[in-house]
């Protein structure tokens, strides 16, 4: 039989499970079967129970997502002021991934090329990538930076190493 406390840990495992899908932005979710256009910049995520693995990524016209993820506009994660051309917010998503037996957390932010959208990469904003394995920190790294060559475009985790594959664009 279990005590209280028990029935209440429970509980409380069961909503954060739950909660984990929701977002903490109000960043609105990128329908992956839509064309991606000149100048729109995707980031997402994949937590595939079936190859036991997730995926980060950041997508562009060129190099469209292949198949289904949970995507956002990197453009929704950062506000600009309309005078002045400043940012004014930097929003983020996160998300929980359950692989075997190992717990991920991965939280997705803005990046903004620069803090005013008219001086130079201003206006090109990607995404910075923050994962967190059975909550400890594994893996934090910008995805492709203006102006950066060399810029990561995918990442991939497997269970039973804390080090991710990376696929870089070379430029």
């Amino acid at each position: 039989m279990k005590s209280t406390s028990q029935r209440i840990r429970a509980v409380l495992a069961a909503v954060c499970i739950l909660a984990s899908g929701a977002s903490l932005a109000d960043a609105p979710v990128y329908d992956f079967r839509q064309p991606v256009k000149d100048g729109v910049i995707l980031v997402g995520m994949e937590c595939n129970h079936k190859s036991q693995s997730l995926e980060i990524g950041i997508f562009y016209a060129g190099n469209p997502p292949t198949k289904r993820m949970d995507l956002w506009k990197t453009s929704d994660l950062v506000s600009y002021d309309a005078k002045t051309y400043m940012v004014t917010s930097i929003r983020h998503v996160e998300r929980g991934c359950v692989i075997g037996s190992d717990r991920y957390r991965v939280h997705l932010a803005g990046l903004p090329g620069a803090m005013n959208a008219m001086w130079m990469c201003g206006a090109a904003v990607t995404a910075k990538a923050s994962v967190w394995k059975n909550g400890l920190p594994i893996f934090e790294q910008e995805l492709s930076r203006c102006g950066v060559g060399d810029s990561v475009r995918l990442v991939r985790f497997v269970p039973g190493t804390d080090i991710p594959t990376l696929v870089k664009d070379e430029q």
